[in-house]
């Protein structure tokens, strides 16, 4: 009898648990846990250094480029392992030359207004607003965001570029027994003004540089990055 109920309690202590687990719906809101927000500055915003919403934020042209890896999964810290190239903005240029990134472009209607762009802001996800490769997080990415005119102005083939770089993300797990949520602690990252190009296809040069810290005070309550002209 004392055998049967040894076995017996075990079982019904799981069984406890797995019905506290049944009746309790995980709602870890973490999806964006690691993702960073940019606003673009504008001139209604009383900035010299604001973009006109009717006339410079026509077309803004997002664009990712995959990072060699280490054994372990991780950016090599420059690129000459698999290339010849010293730093990642000049191997970066040579990825646009072959147009081997990837590309998500917002055009925002006069009209309607109703795309990412009309809300003056952008994100930038694990998973949107490019498609997650495998396990790959933003971390192994270099970025350039390029704002351009309509067909025909003058920023079309001289956009206006910012590069974001050196990301780094620190996270944990965190939960009972029954949920367990990811919980980000820290997420940084370098954003760079490129100078304008002085012909199309020549080396990018560096402008102002700024490490920007987009760790939130609290869950989903993001730290926007400022983009200015």
């Amino acid at each position: 009898m004392m055998r049967l109920l040894r076995f017996l309690l075990p079982l019904g202590v799981i069984g406890l648990l797995a019905g506290c687990c049944a009746n309790n719906v995980c709602d870890c809101q973490d999806e964006r846990a690691d993702a960073f927000y940019f606003k673009f500055v504008k001139v209604a915003d009383n900035s010299a250094n604001g973009f006109n919403e009717k006339t410079e934020l026509d077309t803004v042209q997002f664009r990712r480029y995959a990072l060699p890896l280490d054994a372990k999964g991780q950016p090599l810290s420059a690129p000459k392992a698999t290339s010849h190239y010293t730093n990642f903005r000049d191997y970066a240029d040579s990825i646009d030359v072959a147009n081997g990134y990837d590309l998500v472009t917002f055009i925002r209607s006069p009209a309607t207004r109703t795309n990412a762009v009309q809300t003056d802001s952008l994100l930038l996800n694990n998973n949107l607003p490019f498609t997650q490769q495998g396990s790959r997080k933003l971390n192994t990415y270099l970025y350039r965001i390029e704002v351009r005119r309509g067909p025909g102005q003058l920023l079309r083939n001289d956009p206006r570029r910012y590069e974001l770089t050196t990301i780094r993300l620190v996270g944990e797990f965190d939960g009972t027994g029954c949920c367990t949520c990811y919980r980000n602690t820290s997420k940084t990252a370098v954003l760079t003004q490129l100078l304008p190009m002085p012909v199309p296809g020549t080396p990018s040069a560096a402008g102002v540089a700024t490490t920007i810290t987009a760790t939130e005070p609290a869950p989903n309550s993001p730290v926007y990055q400022s983009i200015t002209k």
